[in-house]
């Protein structure tokens, strides 16, 4: 093992021992922090870029905050996205769990089967999806217009209701008192419309398809992965969603890898898999930074932000879902968007589930149409797809996306 895998798997196992025992969490976010500026110049330049960006104007906040005498303590800077690094950690293990692509080409799985398997697949093991079936759906090193769509769209929809996206992390760092089981049936409906949407959308092109087949066997890991984890947050409900699968994660993933070539899938997680969480690592503790520098510089002011609305309703997070979808477009992830309002809306005392639909809704529907977000750049660069061409299509799908996910607010604000 490389020392900054060493690093990283030190944190997972202290971050576990952190959060079961009630120890303090510093250390382990030490490690992490240590393992991503060993790493940090390995990264690609626009890792670097965002990230360096992040943390020079956390900085300069948290220098301000300082100034003014803030009750916040720069520790928070440190920790505040340990519990996300901790569950990210321990959701790469799944990769080492991920069925091998059969050598048949002549079997084809249907349009609708497909992105299921995209959406049920990606709910557990995130981007290694993209590839998994990419790679038996491709033809001459290419995928069709809408192979790329319902795989990428599929996939990214998860995020709205996964407890294994780190989006579901992020919810519930920056959304406190945000109950998973209560948020979970929104974030099914938000993720079935975009489902639906991305559905019609394909169908309209009536172009050939060879999709991905779909075995009722390989279904088993993300049911079960799901069941496992809601029901251990059932009993247990002291333990954080996070936690759960920091712990459950890695477990599964050794009962269920492949018998064939268990040695070489633990040699490429420990080697190379884990060092490959520096880019999203240097993301989320840049955006920890920013965050809490702009809590703790609005904490300083006698007065707080004198915003121009009293209350953050559903009209409001369908603008506020709008701006970040936007932004995504211009290649800024959403979580960067998320950490910058949460701390701004947080003196209006938001509903924690509105709030929570809110920030997965920005990551589905902005890494699932933005052409610049990590999985669908990388469908792009992998399978031959223009950029340019990635924007085109997604375009439409974005803003009916954005109006469909407005539907799903209104229902709430409905029912509550």
């Amino acid at each position: 093992m490389r020392p900054s895998s060493v690093l990283i798997l030190a944190m997972l196992a202290l971050s576990v021992a952190c959060n079961l025992f009630g120890w303090p969490i510093w250390p382990a976010a030490i490690l992490a922090w240590l393992a991503t500026l060993r790493l940090f110049r390995t990264l690609p330049r626009t890792s670097r870029r965002q990230a360096g960006t992040l943390f020079a104007a956390g900085s300069l906040l948290w220098a301000a905050a300082l100034v003014r005498g803030t009750p916040y303590s720069p520790l928070n800077a440190l920790t505040i996205n340990q519990s996300l690094l901790m569950m990210f950690a321990g959701v790469s293990f799944l990769t080492m769990a991920t069925p091998q692509a059969r050598a048949d080409h002549q079997q084809s799985g249907s349009m609708l089967g497909t992105m299921l398997g995209a959406h049920l697949f990606g709910a557990a093991i995130n981007l290694s999806v993209v590839f998994l079936f990419g790679e038996r759906m491709q033809h001459e090193g290419r995928l069709t217009r809408s192979q790329a769509l319902i795989v990428g769209r599929g996939f990214t929809a998860a995020a709205a209701w996964s407890p294994f996206f780190v989006a579901m992390g992020v919810a519930l760092t920056y959304a406190p008192g945000l109950d998973y089981l209560g948020l979970l049936p929104w974030g099914l409906l938000a993720a079935a419309a975009l489902l639906a949407l991305n559905w019609l959308d394909i169908r309209r092109l009536n172009a050939p398809f060879v999709g991905y087949p779909i075995e009722k066997s390989a279904l088993l890991m993300p049911c079960t992965l799901a069941i496992v984890v809601i029901g251990l947050h059932l009993l247990y409900p002291g333990l954080s969603i996070p936690l759960i699968i920091a712990i459950v994660a890695p477990l599964f993933s050794f009962l269920l890898m492949p018998r064939d070539n268990r040695r070489e899938r633990m040699h490429h997680q420990f080697t190379q898999g884990l060092q490959r969480l520096a880019p999203q690592f240097a993301l989320f503790l840049g955006a920890g930074v920013i965050s809490t520098g702009l809590a703790a510089l609005l904490a300083s002011l006698p007065d707080g932000l004198d915003l121009p609305i009293d209350h953050f309703g559903h009209w409001q997070a369908w603008f506020a879902l709008g701006i970040i979808v936007v932004v995504s477009f211009t290649g800024i992830h959403p979580l960067i968007g998320i950490a910058t309002l949460a701390p701004l809306i947080a003196p209006l005392h938001p509903d924690p589930t509105l709030l929570g639909m809110l920030f997965l809704m920005s990551w589905a529907l902005g890494t699932g149409s933005s052409p610049l977000s990590g999985s669908n750049l990388a469908i792009c660069v992998r399978y031959q797809i223009a950029v340019r061409d990635m924007l085109r299509w997604n375009l439409p799908y974005a803003i009916l996306g954005w109006g469909c996910c407005g539907l799903v607010l209104a229902l709430h604000a409905g029912a509550v």
